[in-house]
């Protein structure tokens, strides 16, 4: 869940915002007679901006949802016995 909020849905809501802004454009222009648009005239700026404010949620809600509780003490990684020994707080 963590890799979908943090990698895979801020990459891929700014190309579903153009794929669907394109599909949009492109009917559109067909129903008037018009010519097909282009990518330049994408709305980049908005597709900038939602993958940002994705982003910044995404941290949001990862800040919030995971983690632990205030008040233990963290351990590093460690090598013990020969292996590695993840890092983890305690109680």
């Amino acid at each position: 869940m963590k890799l979908f909020f943090t990698k895979i849905l801020p990459l891929l809501l700014p190309i579903a915002i153009y794929m669907g802004w394109l599909f949009y454009a492109r009917k559109r222009a067909k129903a008037l007679g018009t010519e097909n648009p282009k990518a330049r005239d994408a709305p980049w700026l908005i597709m900038l901006m939602s993958g940002l404010a994705v982003m910044i949620l995404a941290m949001v809600i990862l800040g919030i949802w995971s983690g632990e509780k205030p008040g233990g003490t963290y351990v590093p990684p460690h090598i013990e016995d020969g292996g590695i020994v993840p890092g983890r707080v305690e109680r």
